[in-house]
Order: structure tokens, then C-alpha cells, then sequence
């Protein structure tokens, strides 16, 4: 005898990684039934497995830094093959990301005043990398489940 259970949601999010929970939050607070299911256990998908930080042009280091720059640099470091516009709107929307997982409680590494701490990754110009140790994927995902 099978044991199943119907549900009814409005939508459906399949993946359980940064960006299914991210893009189920997001749909709960803005007020729709969302349900987000994965194949793995929660604790397991690929987003904890990045270690290096999160880009955002915050300034916490920097003060000359800006969303420009991160875009500028992005493109310099693609050799010219990423598309401009999907690179604006990432760097644009960075900070946002950052401001939405402190909300939801991630511990980022901070400088003794209380500042998201952001040290340099890549090629970038400035240091605009929030990080959580050396587990920030992991930390993303558990603030986000």
C-alpha cells in the first residue's frame, strides 16, 4: 500500500539550492503559495559547496567603489564575452543580494566596527567580496533554508 499525500501550491519551485530558495522567498513575501522541493537533502546542494565570497559593490572597504566598477570590471575579466546588459543587472542588484541575506541572518564576516568585511577575488579593482569564512556557500545556504 502506497502512503501519498496531495498538495496544492500556486507555485512550484524545483531545486533547493541559493537560487530556488532565493526565488521562493521571494514569491512567499510578496505573498504567493510556494512550495520548493529538491532531490537532495537540504543541507546538500551545490551552493554549499562554494567557498569564496559574494561580489557587491558596498563599500564597506572601498568607498570609491560602485555598482560601475563591479560591471566594468565583470566585463574586463569575461574577455568582452559576457553580455552587458545581464552583467548590469547582476552588479546593479549585488548589493540588494547582500542587504536581503543579512536580513535573513547570515553571519558575514565583519571588521571590528560591524562592517561586512569584503576582501579582493578575481581581478577586481577593489575588495567587494562579503565572504563567511572560508564556507560562505554554506552559510548561504543554511540563512536561506
Amino acid at each position: 500500500m502506497r502512503n501519498e499525500q496531495q498538495i496544492s501550491t500556486s507555485v512550484l519551485v524545483i531545486g533547493t539550492g541559493g537560487s530556488g530558495l532565493r526565488a521562493a522567498i521571494e514569491l512567499a513575501e510578496a505573498g504567493t503559495d510556494v512550495l520548493a522541493v529538491g532531490k537532495r537533502p537540504r543541507h546538500d546542494a551545490h551552493t554549499a559547496l562554494a567557498a569564496g565570497g559574494i561580489n557587491a559593490a558596498l563599500g564597506t572597504m572601498d568607498a570609491e567603489d560602485s555598482w560601475q566598477q563591479h560591471a566594468a570590471d565583470t566585463i574586463k575579466e569575461s574577455y568582452f564575452l559576457a553580455d552587458p546588459r545581464t552583467v548590469q543587472v547582476v552588479a546593479e542588484g549585488a548589493a540588494r543580494g547582500i542587504e536581503d541575506l543579512e536580513r535573513y541572518g547570515m553571519n558575514f564576516a565583519r571588521e571590528t566596527d560591524g562592517r561586512i568585511s569584503q576582501r579582493f577575488f578575481g581581478a577586481h579593482k577593489f575588495r567587494r567580496t562579503a565572504f563567511a569564512g572560508d564556507y560562505t556557500g554554506l552559510e548561504i545556504q543554511r540563512t536561506l533554508i
